[in-house]
């Protein structure tokens, strides 16, 4: 059970409203973001396991961040998967976000990577970050439901748009 509105509204959201969320949220973070293949459940992602790619420059420096957003709870086995992603891709950080629960357990696991840098960000977590970016929330703090329901119809019209695009 969410102890937090938003985590319980963002557990509702389908993938690719997911996907469009974290990459704004990231976007306000600084970062350069880039949508990649994957935006629903049934699909496979190309890039290896990965749904987002992001950017920042620190100074002359490019520092790359991959990033997996799920639709469950984090697990083992999809940490080891982002992990060999973060080494595959060269990136710097892998960052995994789900709206659902990422246990201590999982925490702990994380530093264990290494060299690979991932870390998990679970439901009250990625509603704080909504809430610091502004982002599906009213000024008033309370979710914004108007909001989250037209971004799963924009959603919609999106994948049908992209479904009709010759490949």
């Amino acid at each position: 059970m969410p102890t937090d509105e938003l985590t319980g509204a963002l557990q509702q959201c389908s993938l690719h409203a997911l996907l469009m969320l974290t990459s704004k949220a990231l976007s306000r973070a600084g970062f350069d973001t880039e949508l990649l293949d994957r935006r629903q459940t049934r699909q496979k992602s190309r890039n290896g396991g990965h749904e987002i790619l992001c950017v920042a420059r620190l100074g002359n420096i490019p520092v790359r961040m991959i990033v997996k957003v799920i639709r469950d709870d984090v697990r083992t086995r999809m940490l080891d998967e982002l992990a060999g992603a973060v080494l595959r891709s060269s990136a710097d950080l892998g960052l995994i976000v789900s709206p659902f629960n990422v246990s201590p357990k999982m925490e702990a696991k994380q530093a264990g990577y290494r060299p690979a840098r991932v870390e998990a960000v679970g439901g009250d977590s990625l509603a704080s970050l909504m809430r610091c970016s502004g982002i599906a929330v009213r000024p008033s703090g309370e979710v914004d439901y108007q909001f989250l329901g037209e971004l799963e119809n924009v959603s919609e019209r999106l994948l049908e748009f992209i479904g009709k695009e010759p490949k």
